[in-house]
Parts: structure tokens; C-alpha cells; sequence
């Protein structure tokens, strides 16, 4: 009866998975709390990607005013 009893206190229930899964579900605060993290992730992903067309930008023209500058000391 002792063997019956360990192995069936070892085998996983049903009713068990249940409440694990029921445990793994997000409450309604925590999903506004998601969404709220992921449109502030937007939004400061999207003023990094303004910064760096700034930067690449200003870059640019300074290659291109190298560029000038080197075609004017070639030519002399």
C-alpha cells in the first residue's frame, strides 16, 4: 500500500496543471503595465533613431566638405 500511496503522491494531477496555468495568467494590471512598458520602448527607440539620422546627417556633410577640400589641395 506503501508503493500504491509514493507512486500516485508522484505522478503529476491534472487538477494541479490546472492551478499551475491558471498562476501563469497575467492579470489585466500587469498587461496594461506590458503595454505601457512597450509604448515607452517605442518611443525612445524611436527618438534614438531621429538622433542617429542626425548624427549620419552631420556626418555626411563633413565627408563631403573633406571630399571638396581634398579635390581643391589635389588640383594645386
Amino acid at each position: 500500500a506503501g508503493e500504491r500511496l509514493a507512486r500516485i503522491a508522484t505522478q503529476p494531477s491534472p487538477l494541479g496543471a490546472a492551478l499551475k496555468s491558471a498562476r501563469n495568467m497575467a492579470t489585466l494590471r500587469e498587461i496594461e503595465l506590458r503595454l505601457k512598458s512597450v509604448k515607452n520602448i517605442e518611443k525612445i527607440t524611436k527618438s534614438m533613431k531621429m538622433s542617429a539620422s542626425t548624427e549620419l546627417a552631420k556626418a555626411q556633410r563633413t565627408m563631403q566638405s573633406g571630399k571638396q577640400y581634398d579635390l581643391a589641395n589635389s588640383g594645386v
